[in-house]
Formats: structure tokens, sequence, C-alpha cells
């Protein structure tokens, strides 16, 4: 939530494997009157008012079960009568604030040692906002659709989003050794609910806090981390709260004027790290023997003679 922007998906539906993977989506959501296409490729400004928020784990389950799940989270957010909430990114971590915060608001995002989201009711959360931003701290409230998210608030709306789920996820899988949960607390990762990618973890997911900045602690001092969002909204963070010695790749911002060039510049920088893309997908495949009017490309590669051997 927060990272979607107008024509966000414009530029990349010119690469087929992004292109196919929105029809499958397409084919998934138009029985529920849902344009994907129209979503992700307009640039009307107001498109995004009325798309919830709407995220699961998409390495746990197959698109149909993803997608899916992400229009239940939506839905039974349109169904639910909730208060008038809001949220706000605050620029101090969860255990300065949590010794602030009114009883009223709680916090929602544990995001670094430097920055949460708390959520709240809306009158409520403008009041400690401005006192926030009165003593100098940075306090932005978040577009949320009025929905107080990862709190008490929407408590209500967990036995709904519980039922669509499990029309959905219907053969929970098991998380893997590297799935770092920020849903569920380490010390409760060997519990059975916390053991499945299932309709309990989601709904978990939706109404209890993010532990992100627990979370973080445990990613490796040489990790490679590849941001999956439309645009890179976790990558100040990142920085900020892993050793140098890890490297943040996102794969889109917001409003790039190449999308694609910049998702084969960020393989690239993979192939940097020593891994080994298939590119070839990003591609229609060849048939050989190619036509003989294909170019070379020997004219694009310029030897490098600033180095004797």
């Amino acid at each position: 939530m927060g990272s979607q922007w107008p024509g966000m998906g414009k530029q990349l539906m010119r690469m087929p494997i992004f292109a196919a993977a929105i029809e499958r989506c397409r084919q998934v959501l138009e029985p529920k009157g849902i344009d994907i296409v129209q979503i992700i490729t307009s640039t009307d400004k107001t498109i995004f008012d009325n798309i919830l928020h709407s995220f699961v784990g998409i390495a746990a389950v197959q698109i149909e079960e993803m997608i899916l799940s992400a229009y239940s989270r939506g839905l039974v957010s349109l169904e639910t009568t909730f208060i008038r909430g809001s949220m706000a990114a605050i620029g101090l971590g969860f255990y300065k604030v949590s010794k602030m915060c009114p009883p009223e608001i709680e916090i929602a995002c544990h995001n670094s040692a430097d920055s949460c989201t708390i959520s709240g009711p809306a009158d409520d959360m403008k009041t400690f906002i401005g006192e926030l931003v009165a003593k100098g701290i940075f306090a932005k409230e978040v577009p949320c659709s009025n929905i107080a998210y990862h709190s008490r608030y929407i408590a209500n709306a967990g036995p709904g989003l519980l039922k669509y789920l499990k029309e959905v996820i219907k053969t929970p899988k098991a998380r893997s050794d590297k799935w770092v949960s920020t849903s569920v607390p380490q010390d409760r990762w060997e519990e059975e609910a916390a053991k499945f990618s299932s309709a309990e973890y989601h709904t978990n997911n939706l109404l209890n806090p993010v532990l992100f900045e627990e979370t973080s602690k445990l990613i490796p001092s040489n990790a490679v981390l590849v941001e999956i969002a439309p645009h890179g909204l976790l990558q100040a963070i990142l920085k900020r709260s892993l050793p140098e010695s890890c490297t943040n790749i996102p794969l889109t911002r917001r409003g790039h004027t190449d999308s694609p060039r910049m998702v084969l510049e960020a393989v690239g920088k993979l192939y940097m790290e020593g891994y080994y893309p298939k590119v070839q997908v990003l591609y229609p495949k060849v048939e050989f023997p190619v036509s003989t009017g294909t170019p070379f490309l020997s004219y694009l590669v310029d030897w490098a003679h600033s180095e004797k051997w």
C-alpha cells in the first residue's frame, strides 16, 4: 500500500512475460468485474481511489490463489463497517513511539529503528500528528481509504476475510526456511498457525502489526534483496536498517520514464552479484538457424584497452 502510481504497468506491458502474467490475472479477476489491465496502465490519478489494501505472500501461492486472496482482502474491507480511521508514517522507531502514543492509537508497522507507521481513529490521529510535528518529529498521513489497518479497529473484518480466504487457499503450503515472517513474532514460528501459508496466516497478517524491524535483523549480512513492488518504497528503510554489505535492488520506480530498462538493469545487477538470471525468458524463443538478414551484434561491443595483460 502506498507504492502504486498511475500508469505503473503501462510500459512493462511491452515485455511479453509480464503481459502474459497480467493476462492470467485478468482472466481470474474479469468475472469479479475488475479490469486489472486498466488499473495498471491508466494514467488517471484517481484510478486507485477505491483500490483497497490487499497484499499476500506472492511466493507462497499460485497466481489464481494470489490474485483472489488480494481481491478477498479488498472485498472484505468494503463489506465491513469500520470507524473512520487514518494511518501515518512517523520518523521514530517503535520503542520510542510506543511511549508517546495515546491509548486510542496503535503502532501498525515496525519499519526500522527510526521509522514506524501508526493507525487509529482519524480525529485522534490528526491531533497526535499535530503534536509530533510541533515537536519537530516527522509525521505524515498516508493514504489508507480511511481504514486503520493492522490495528484492533478492523478486528471485525477477521471472520469475513477468513471465510473468503478459506475458499481460495484450499491447500495451505508449508512456509520454507527462507520465509522470514513479518506477520508472526519469531518465538511463535513453530506454532501450527504460523507454519503454513494458510487462510489463518494471511488473516492474521491483515489484523496485526507488521514486524519488519524485528524480522530484518534476521537477514544475512551478505544478502541480496530484491524489492517486488510498483515503487521501491522500502529502499530507504533497507539502506538504514541493513549492513552496507547487503545489496538492495528495486525493480521499478514511481514515474520512471523507461520501466523495462529499469527491470533489465536490475537483472544486470543480479548478474554482477554472482547470480545467473534466465534472461532468455524475457524474449521470444529464437529458432535456429536465424534469417540471413539478422543484424550482427559485434558493432555494439568495444574493446577496453585501458589495461595491459
